[in-house]
């Protein structure tokens, strides 16, 4: 898949990638701060931003994305930046193509495999607050902690 992408500054390459829901504006800051020593090339992930829709998504096809987006820029290793999402897609390209990953960084995520229901709790907290509409943050700190552990 074409991701859509912007790249700023050169030197190496350093590609960002954001979380769920995100687009590439996301890690801005953090791209104009690298643009002055290294090329930045923040992408829209697939079904985000600009980049194609696709109903296939998952992480190993988007860290095939991530390598089609290097060979499309002729980049034969670039330095991987992911936040959350994009950092799942960092280290799965690092799993998959270790010889194209110069280093990584993956941030607010971790290399472990997530309970598909893990935030069930928390949203039928939040729920219930919204219901109860509690009068005081001791009554919803109680109703909370009866949805989460």
């Amino acid at each position: 898949m074409k991701l859509n992408y912007v790249s700023q500054g050169s030197g190496q390459p350093v590609v960002l990638m954001h979380g769920m829901f995100g687009s590439l504006s996301n890690l801005g800051g953090v791209g104009r701060a690298l643009a002055d020593r290294y090329q930045v090339i923040a992408v829209d992930m697939r079904n985000h931003g600009e980049s194609p829709h696709s109903m296939t998504m998952n992480y190993p096809v988007m860290a095939a994305d991530i390598v089609e987006l290097l060979d499309d820029l002729a980049l034969s290793e670039a330095h991987l930046l992911g936040h959350s999402m994009g950092g799942k897609v960092a280290m799965q390209v690092a799993l998959n193509q270790p010889d194209r990953v110069a280093s990584l960084i993956a941030a607010d995520i971790a290399p472990v495999t997530y309970q598909p229901d893990r935030h069930g709790g928390v949203l039928s907290g939040l729920s219930a607050l919204a219901e109860a509409r509690p009068g005081s943050r001791q009554q919803a700190d109680q109703l909370l902690a009866r949805h989460v552990s």
